[in-house]
């Protein structure tokens, strides 16, 4: 058995509940992977809710280690305070520059009027930890996102309320491609093996709070998109809300972190919107915004991607200025694409479907299973009928891990399969000395970038 020995001696040190050591270097960080590979348990190494390993990750401390991290002057409620405040600032210049319509202000105001940190009334509680390791860019630009997904909870009449901390980890050795991130997919696989939920939790907060050997810690504020650091050449990671505010609608939005000095100084940290990533907005699809006919010229190359079986497979991207800066999924139809898509572009697409067995229906359909909205509700009925035999799977109805910390049946009969055979199939790779080809994809078979 071929073993990572660094990654054995982080485990023994996190299990002891003791601070790991400096990041080794980069060039020590780049061992072989544990052959031969194990079965891979979800539940343990893909989408973690279980609650020893969640107690270890309270709101109040990923956003601790945010704030110090980001050198910021201002508390972490003053943080909170202001991102929700955000929901109200009807004139900001930087939001929907393309107009492309946007509702303001938002309910999501009222999220502002406590203290999220307190336990006494209404707070973040986490659901789940996620393992996106097939996010990461076949060329090895990054390793993929890891995400902290949070829930209201003694809501009251604030309404249902998720916020998902998405980061992206920065490769230490990115000359050496993809495989410099195999420490991270080796560690995420080893936990299929760990029968001890404490050694597992201890394991996971190391990762996250601590970081590998050679490896950054999850949880900064470099990784949901501050300024660019050394490993990190351009603002990436993000932090993403599903709000159903005051029972009002449920919408999805998408921020990154900014301060107004350079990266290294000290000064106060904002929550800023940025587009709600492959979401392009509904006038491109009708025709009626300036730059519908380059996005309709661009979409056009999408259909490949779009034509993908099974519904795990589907892909899609498309240039930052054609989406918007919200993604709802109730009491709107702006993402629900077959619905309004200009006669002259449906001709166009059906010139490029080249399965017989799709139809411009499917492929709009398909390509609303991509954005947040999509893939969080409005791609069910008929709409989840995307032709050739494949059916969108189900939510839990606007959310794929609830307060309860239950995963969607899209998850665990589609996106979760799809994701073990990603990282088995990486890691066996890893064992075998098997070459990876960068053909522009995530590893996932997705688009670089891809938000799901």
């Amino acid at each position: 058995m071929t073993t990572l020995s660094k990654l054995r001696v982080f485990s023994l040190v996190a299990a002891a509940g003791c601070t790991a050591s400096a990041p080794l270097p980069t060039d020590e960080a780049t061992e072989s992977v544990t052959c031969p590979v194990p079965t891979i348990d979800p539940s343990r190494s893909l989408a973690v809710t279980d609650p020893t390993a969640l107690a270890g990750f309270s709101f109040s401390r990923v956003m601790g280690q945010v704030a110090t991290s980001a050198g910021a002057t201002n508390t972490p409620l003053a943080i909170y305070q202001a991102w929700m405040a955000t929901f109200g600032d009807c004139t900001n210049p930087k939001i929907d520059p393309k107009g492309y319509g946007l509702k303001c202000p938002r309910p999501e105001t009222t999220l502002g009027s406590f203290d999220p940190f307190l336990q006494s009334g209404p707070h973040y509680v986490p659901v789940a930890l996620t393992n996106r390791f097939d996010l990461a860019p076949r060329n090895g630009a990054d390793c993929g996102e890891y995400r902290i997904v949070y829930a209201l909870t003694n809501q009251g009449v604030l309404g249902r309320a998720f916020i998902i901390f998405e980061a992206r980890l920065p490769n230490p050795n990115p000359t050496a491609g993809l495989a410099g991130c195999a420490p991270v997919a080796d560690f995420w696989a080893q936990l299929s093996t760990d029968g001890s939920a404490t050694s597992r939790a201890a394991k996971l907060a190391g990762f996250y709070f601590t970081g590998l050997p050679g490896f950054e810690p999850v949880v900064a504020a470099t990784h949901y998109g501050l300024s660019a650091s050394s490993t990190n050449t351009r603002p990436r990671g993000q932090i993403r809300t599903n709000f159903f505010a005051q029972g009002q609608q449920w919408q999805l939005r998408e921020f990154q972190l900014a301060k107004p000095c350079a990266s290294g100084a000290a000064c106060a940290l904002s929550v800023e919107h940025v587009t709600a990533k492959v979401n392009p907005a509904n006038e491109l699809f009708t025709g009626t915004h300036a730059e519908a006919p380059n996005f309709q010229a661009a979409f056009l190359g999408q259909v490949p991607a779009l034509s993908a079986s099974p519904a795990a497979a589907i892909g899609m991207t498309n240039a930052n200025k054609y989406n918007e800066f919200e993604s709802v999924s109730q009491g709107s139809t702006d993402v629900v694409y077959a619905n309004f898509t200009q006669a002259s572009f449906r001709t166009q697409i059906a010139a490029a479907i080249t399965n017989p067995n799709l139809s411009v229906q499917n492929i709009l359909d398909r390509a609303t299973t991509q954005t947040c909205a999509g893939c969080h509700q409005l791609s069910a009925g008929t709409h989840a009928q995307l032709g050739d035999g494949v059916v969108w799977p189900a939510s839990l109805g606007f959310v794929h891990i609830d307060e309860r910390s239950r995963l969607s049946p899209a998850l665990t009969t589609s996106f979760l399969p799809a994701r073990a055979a990603t990282l088995t199939a990486f890691l066996q790779g890893q064992c075998t000395g098997a070459p990876i080809t960068d053909n522009g994809t995530n590893l996932g078979g997705g688009a670089i970038d891809a938000p799901n």
